[in-house]
């Protein structure tokens, strides 16, 4: 699916939606505070307009320019194919860093048992986000819509990580065969975590670096969007995926209570 990998580094994707603004002030952080540990970025510009200024960057850049808008998914797993990292990265272009990352989230994917870590994500008022979360399900759905606050037990133990900024080994990107494109917008990133977890891998959450995001919550405003937030999450709910997934949550969950 990708290249054969280099020595070192990260790969970052970046996919930009008419987000130029947003675009440039992230890849400024990534050249600011995380130049030694991104080998190349890959950014993608998904709807027609005027890109930031790349000129001076301190890694290569390579910007794809779609004919036609594609899904999320689609555009992360075009940019894994222009990967030659042993690590690939899934960045929102609305998030700021104000450290570099990346070492954190290596040593934690050194370990061939974890397949997919965040840093912990902070709103602009610098609470926690909501990113580190339990099985979505029609309850969990309702919970979140009346208290979207994070859940700290939650943070250690999540059952998946929303896709505003995941790190995983470019060997499990591709043994996972990346995000799934029947998913246009919304659920890739359960989808992707509950397959990784079915396959024996962990998830976690670096607290010990973050990141902060200023979300757009389209589909609270946008017709468009909440119409696919919710044929996405019918669709995630109707599969198969999602049985396998809850059956083995609730297996570990009756583990851990025996042993309590």
């Amino acid at each position: 699916m990708s290249a054969p990998l280099s020595s070192a580094g990260f790969t970052v994707s970046i996919v930009s939606h008419g987000q130029a603004e947003l675009c440039a002030q992230v890849i400024e952080d990534l050249a600011g505070h995380a130049a030694s540990s991104v080998a190349k970025l890959v950014l993608t510009e998904n709807v027609p307009q005027s890109l930031p200024s790349l000129a001076g960057l301190p890694f290569p850049v390579e910007v794809v320019r779609n004919e036609r808008p594609r899904g999320f998914g689609e555009n992360h797993n075009l940019a894994f194919t222009r990967s030659a990292t042993p690590y690939f990265a899934v960045l929102n272009p609305d998030i700021r860093i104000q450290a570099d990352p990346f070492p954190a989230l290596g040593r934690r994917l050194a370990d061939p048992r974890v397949g997919i870590v965040a840093p912990l994500v902070r709103e602009a008022d610098g609470t926690i986000a909501d990113f580190a979360r339990p099985l979505v399900s029609p309850w969990e759905v309702v919970r979140r819509r009346l208290n979207a606050s994070a859940d700290q037990a939650q943070l250690s133990h999540p059952d998946w990580i929303a896709g505003i900024f995941l790190a995983l080994r470019s060997g499990a990107y591709e043994d996972l065969g990346g995000f799934d494109t029947r998913y246009f917008l919304y659920c890739e990133d359960i989808d992707i975590c509950a397959r990784a977890r079915l396959r024996g891998l962990r998830l976690e959450t670096a607290r010990e670096v973050s990141v902060t995001h200023y979300a757009r919550r389209e589909s609270h405003r946008s017709l468009w969007y909440l119409r696919h937030h919710v044929s996405s999450l019918l669709r995630f709910w109707s599969s198969p995926l999602y049985r396998d997934y809850r059956a083995l949550l609730r297996t570990e969950a009756a583990e851990i209570a025996k042993r309590q």
